[in-house]
């Protein structure tokens, strides 16, 4: 798998890429970060990369097509430590990338947040890929479940195109949206802790 191309949105030091990286192969053709510290690391580490930097600016339809993309968006408007405005925060950004993949068409999106975007804007996330035509599957995982010493309780989200048969995640997110939002919303982040595992889901 190492012809697959790598896109990195909101690519800070690379943890999430180099992830990514390591499980599927592939190389990084392109970040996009416009934070200027982690623009001089994304430079320093790979100089022929280009960074697209402001993801909110860029044509994506000029933007090299990839296999896989990735991103950690921006946790503060989903974070049990923030004020937790969700879609009403500036730094709400979802909207852009969901664009980008309606445009660019990945096979594979992988995304990483906050256990905390469970229970507000995740039901949003989850509506967006339906409309562009993405199929979702999610789980929380504990840095301590790897052995660390400290829980970093994290969301991760790996989504691909929707099947041809019309029993993606649009129809199912269609049949069962009220519900979905209902459970969504009443999951608690500090109970999202599972059994070492993390917790998970599956859209639908």
């Amino acid at each position: 798998m190492s012809g697959l191309r790598i896109g990195s949105v909101c690519s800070g030091y690379r943890g999430l890429d180099l992830a990514v990286e390591a499980v599927f192969g592939g190389r990084t053709v392109w970040v996009a970060d416009n934070d200027p510290g982690a623009a001089r690391i994304l430079a320093h580490h790979l100089p022929q990369v280009p960074n697209l930097g402001d993801i909110t600016t860029v044509d994506w339809h000029q933007a090299e097509p990839v296999d896989i993309y990735c991103g950690g968006y921006p946790c503060q408007p989903f974070s049990t430590a923030g004020h937790r405005k969700g879609t009403q925060d500036a730094r709400h950004i979802w909207p852009h990338i969901a664009h980008s993949l309606r445009v660019l068409r990945p096979r594979l999106a992988v995304f990483e947040n906050v256990a905390g975007h469970l229970s507000l804007g995740f039901d949003t996330v989850l509506g967006d890929l339906a409309r562009i035509g993405f199929d979702a599957d999610w789980c929380t995982l504990r840095a301590s479940d790897i052995g660390a010493a400290h829980q970093r309780n994290r969301l991760f989200l790996l989504a691909w195109p929707a099947d041809t048969s019309g029993q993606g995640l649009a129809r199912r997110w269609t049949a069962g949206t009220a519900s979905h939002r209902d459970r969504l919303a009443a999951a608690d982040p500090v109970d999202l802790r599972g059994d070492g595992v993390g917790t998970r889901g599956r859209a639908g």
